[in-house]
């Protein structure tokens, strides 16, 4: 069982999955150069990177954790999620072992154990990462930020970036829709500042969590235990939400909701420096890290690095909700370069006519896809994986006026830098399956042309004993 981040990179060492980088680094470009080349090299496969020494620090920084499928398949190999879905949707749930489950994942409250921590009042003696050129500054890339809410005490937990203004006040970067801005927007209306705990370096099982696009309300931490298969143990911390207590670094402090200031711009997953927006403010108010703490952090940027493993194995891992929500799609599948938010294909076994729309508006409407730009429906002969069928399916199965299909005036993702007004836009619907005469199409459509299975197979065989 892998306990703590520690644990976690001893396991991918152990693997062949770790790169000790012993040559002087500097937080500045520097890792991220190292982490690119990583990244890129082998894609969905590439290693994570343990930097021994630091220009200016003596705390090792750790980057690309999540860059391996194979690590996240492994970690996340209990499929009780899946099968609580399948249950619910077979209603043959077993509610005893549901039951189990959801209380051994409770997550459990221990006494606070900052002892075994050293304290200091700023962040100055952490390696922050300036990731890319024309970044505003050092930013924090790969926080768990913990937020309570104001009206019922609710956790959230959410991954987000931090610009470092000064050696006690950050940005906090959380889009409206996001537990923490939800939070915030509470305290906003209660006339109160929000408490906020803030961890660096965890479990993978917590860090994971904390990316994933849960329901509102939903705590990540029971999302967490689920996984593990045991209860996240946290630790009370004063008047701050409580922590995971295998954290490597925590940092408490405040947002006042009223208090804004520009962040950016910072080099993003979409290949493009975000655009200077104002942000609510963190105010630090102490720092504890253990004696000999190991930095986590994470490089997004153009495509690749290891939000695309993320973002493809939680689209695997959740694609049981999204097929019940909809029973006809067969497939989703978010291509990296459309950066998990602009481009969506989805495949279906299409029975009556309008169905391939009525498919897409239901993934629009479900929580972080409804974000989406541009949506497309294939029939379920189509690999939506396969570029080469995606392109001849795009090219011979739609007629652009019947069915290309502008929504406007809709939410849009924050960092969307195309729409005229930030946050607001619009979406495309792309039906690119067979249409019949009840869909407005009054000729026969043609056949597809295959060769049968057990014609290829022959010749295959033959093929393989020929001198070539």
């Amino acid at each position: 069982m892998i306990s703590d981040l520690r644990g976690y990179i001893e396991y991918l060492s152990k693997k062949g999955r770790l790169v000790n980088v012993r040559a002087p680094a500097d937080p500045e470009l520097e890792i991220t150069a190292f982490t690119d080349i990583a990244g890129k090299a082998n894609k969905y496969e590439s290693k994570s990177l343990l930097f021994h020494n630091v220009k200016g620090y003596d705390i090792p920084i750790v980057t690309n954790l999540f860059g391996s499928t194979s690590t996240l398949n492994e970690l996340f190999k209990e499929p009780y999620i899946n099968e609580l879905l399948s249950g619910i949707k077979s209603q043959h749930l077993d509610i005893i072992k549901g039951a189990k489950a959801m209380l051994s994942a409770k997550p459990k409250v221990a006494k606070s154990n900052l002892g075994n921590y050293t304290k200091q009042e700023s962040l100055s003696g952490l390696p922050i990462l300036k990731v890319w050129p024309n970044d505003a500054g050092k930013f924090i890339t790969l926080p768990m930020v913990i937020t309570r809410s104001p009206n019922d005490g609710s956790l959230n937990v959410g991954i987000y970036r931090m610009q470092i203004y000064d050696e006690t006040t950050t940005g906090m970067h959380w889009q409206a829709q996001k537990g923490g801005a939800i939070h915030s927007q509470e305290a906003l209306e209660k006339k109160k500042t929000l408490d906020i705990s803030v961890s660096i370096g965890s479990d993978p099982y917590n860090i994971i969590s904390a990316v994933a696009p849960l329901p509102h309300g939903m705590n990540e931490f029971v999302f967490s235990g689920i996984a593990r298969g045991s209860s996240t143990i946290l630790m009370e911390n004063g008047k701050y939400p409580p922590v995971p207590a295998n954290s490597e670094i925590i940092i408490n402090g405040y947002v006042d909701p009223v208090e804004k200031r520009m962040e950016g711009p910072f080099g993003d997953h979409t290949g493009y420096y975000s655009i200077p927006e104002e942000c609510n403010v963190f105010h630090v108010e102490s720092v504890y890290m253990k004696k000999k703490p190991i930095y986590a952090a994470s490089v997004v940027g153009y495509p690749w690095h290891e939000d695309a493993v993320i973002g493809k194995f939680l689209l695997e891992y959740m694609k049981p909700l999204i097929k019940m929500a909809n029973e006809s799609i067969i497939d989703i599948f978010l291509p990296p370069e459309g950066v998990f938010t602009d481009l969506c294909f989805i495949s279906i076994k299409k029975r009556f006519p309008g169905e391939a729309k009525k498919a897409m508006f239901s993934v629009l409407g479900l929580g972080q896809l409804s974000f989406t730009k541009i949506i497309i429906a294939f029939d379920e002969d189509i690999d939506i994986r396969d570029q080469s069928a995606v392109m001849w399916a795009l090219s011979t199965r739609i007629d652009p006026e019947r069915d290309i299909q502008i929504i406007k005036n809709t939410a849009n993702d924050t960092l969307d830098h195309t729409s005229n007004v930030p946050s607001f836009g619009s979406k495309v619907m792309i039906d690119a399956t067979r249409k019949g005469k009840a869909e407005g199409y009054n000729r026969e459509w043609p056949q597809t042309i295959f060769m049968p299975e057990d014609i290829i197979k022959g010749v295959e065989k033959k093929w393989k004993s020929l001198n070539h």
